[in-house]
């Protein structure tokens, strides 16, 4: 039985396995990168949407009125209700 082949095998398998986990690093990193695309996409979302319903609320009392009630129901963290009543939204 020739050792070699069995030597190079075992290379072969750690080679592979080298490659596998710098594959694997890869992948992740992507995931990261991908994540944080999609939160800056979200923040840019919040803040499109959040300035049109100012916008809204600006123009029509009604609309101002109803977005107040829901603000009241929608906040529940304390230090974002003290900024929004400190605004007169809640």
């Amino acid at each position: 039985m020739d050792k070699s082949n069995g030597s190079n095998g075992n290379e072969r398998i750690a080679v592979l396995k080298k490659r596998e986990a710098e594959i694997r690093a890869k992948i992740a990193e992507e995931r990261v990168r991908q994540q944080r695309r999609e939160w800056k996409e979200y923040d840019r979302l919040k803040n499109i949407v959040g300035g049109a319903l100012l916008a809204m609320a600006a123009e029509d009392q009604a609309f101002a009125l109803h977005l107040k009630e829901r603000l009241q129901k929608a906040v529940v963290v304390e230090s974002e209700r003290n900024l929004l009543r400190s605004k007169g939204w809640v």
